[in-house]
């Protein structure tokens, strides 16, 4: 059996791009370093290579890996790439059978390599799949493809082209089907890489022309800050990805809630799930409807405020939070489920990595009503007018660091909340951004403000009030 690794030189900002969107370039470089290290040092010299994509201008990998065998991948795209990889390789190893993996699997070690070979005993192919419905790896018994000639046009760049192969003495499979080149590179074409569909169609394609598959139990690789913090979670990681890991801002989630037990659950579950938090606040707003039990029962801390009002709400949560000393940023959504995680990354990315100081998420598509959108466009027209400052949306979605966040001394009481910070991070001069995000339905229920008309205007009045008193504000502490 040959193990083929695919590799990068661990270059920044050519490495791990979505993670680095969280974690920073330099920070995703290393981890991805990390991770790539340690599984390769796994594996004897002799029993793998090395498949290198780009160039290698400092030659780390022959600095890092002398002895290990190094090629260039070629094609296209990431198909033409696998196949190309595999067509080489059978060449080279006749008789072999062959894996190629990633090198972004921390779990994947030589019993996992040995298992895959095993199967392709009795199997023309087998597949490890990922957790986001790709495969890490995938492996062809020897003597499954003829390898005699490789078309010109799809040869490697660097290598010389490949020609007649030894003649095969090893394989005892004799009437065992085999595949021309262009009938096996036609498995890795018209593959919709990078979705959930990949394993699916990858075995369908193997299937659909007589060869049996043999599926693995799936291993977690990395691509993006979920899958980095699961993988911490489970201890996959190697000790220096570790590390960096623990050196990230460590974050903290407020949710104020009011009368939400019918959307806690759906709203919760994700949260948890997706592991970016040492903390869960739901303020609650003395809640009738048994929100705060149902909180507490999810794993949520709650904290109360018998004062209605949005603002007097967040900042109850965040005098709970306040008793904690361990979390550096914090994020707000709301607990209607209008929120969608999917954009989790997006909002604190900036802050995480250190970009901006407070992020917000701006509702470019999905739910908004008419009066929703003209209440958002007056109050950022107003603030353009005065602050000459030019938001998007005063979306509920936000990541701001914590020393920041103090600095701003919030203390609007009520829907002049989100605006008070916007105004007061300019103010005080934070580095800010905005992401788009979605706006959904809400999951259950009514809302409290938008549902009806006279809360809607109640609404916007208390917005619009607190921008001009901001404005009067400032130019009173600046003797204007």
């Amino acid at each position: 059996m040959k193990q083929l690794f695919f590799v990068k030189p661990p270059i920044q900002g050519t490495v791990k791009t979505r993670l680095a969107r969280y974690t920073g370039p330099a920070k995703a470089t290393e981890i991805y370093r990390s991770i790539m290290e340690s599984v390769i040092a796994r594996f004897s010299p002799g029993s793998c290579c090395l498949y290198v994509s780009g160039e290698d201008r400092e030659g780390y990998f022959q600095s890092r890996f002398p002895e290990i065998p190094r090629f260039q991948q070629s094609g296209e795209n990431l198909g033409l790439r696998m196949g190309l990889a595999l067509l080489e390789s059978a060449n080279r190893w006749p008789s072999e059978s062959l894996l190629l993996t990633g090198s972004d699997i921390p779990a994947y070690h030589p019993d996992i390599a040995a298992l895959a070979a095993d199967k392709l005993q009795y199997s023309d192919a087998v597949l490890i799949p990922s957790t986001d419905g790709g495969y890490t790896t995938i492996g062809i018994r020897g003597g499954l493809i003829d390898a005699s000639r490789l078309p010109a046009q799809d040869a490697a760049p660097d290598q010389p082209a490949i020609g007649a192969r030894p003649e095969q003495t090893g394989d005892a499979s004799g009437a065992a089907q085999t595949l021309s080149s262009d009938e096996f590179l036609d498995l890795f074409r018209q593959i919709p890489w990078s979705t959930s569909s990949v394993l699916k169609i990858q075995k369908q394609k193997l299937e659909l022309i007589g060869l049996s598959v043999s599926v693995m139990e799936p291993l977690e690789d990395l691509d993006d800050a979920r899958d980095l913090h699961s993988l911490f979670r489970k201890g996959l990681l190697p000790e220096k990805a570790a590390t960096l890991v623990r050196e990230l801002p460590r974050i903290a989630l407020l949710l104020p809630v009011y009368n939400e037990v019918e959307n806690l659950d759906y709203v919760l579950t994700p949260l948890m799930q997706a592991g970016f938090f040492r903390y869960i606040v739901c303020a609650d707003n003395n809640s009738t409807d048994g929100s705060a039990d149902k909180a507490r029962q999810l794993g949520a801390l709650v904290s109360h405020c018998s004062r209605r009002g949005y603002g007097s709400t967040c900042l109850a949560g965040m005098e709970l939070l306040n008793g904690y000393a361990d979390w550096d940023i914090l994020l707000y959504m709301d607990a209607d489920g209008s929120d969608d995680p999917a954009d989790l990354e997006s909002v604190l990315g900036p802050v995480v990595s250190g970009e901006a100081d407070f992020c917000i998420g701006a509702r470019t598509t999905g739910v908004l009503l008419p009066h929703q959108k003209f209440g958002n466009w007056l109050a950022t027209f107003l603030i353009r007018l005065l602050y000459g400052y030019s938001y998007r949306d005063l979306g509920p979605f936000r990541a701001i660091r914590r020393g920041p966040l103090n600095k701003l001394r919030m203390d609007d009481p009520d829907f002049g909340w989100t605006v008070q910070m916007q105004i007061r991070a300019l103010k005080h001069r934070l580095s800010i951004t905005e992401v788009p995000v979605m706006s959904r339905k809400r999951y259950a229920g009514r809302s409290k403000v938008s549902a009806t008309i006279r809360g809607s205007v109640l609404a916007g009045w208390i917005i619009l009030r607190t921008v001009f008193r901001e404005f009067l504000l400032n130019k009173k502490e600046s003797g204007v």
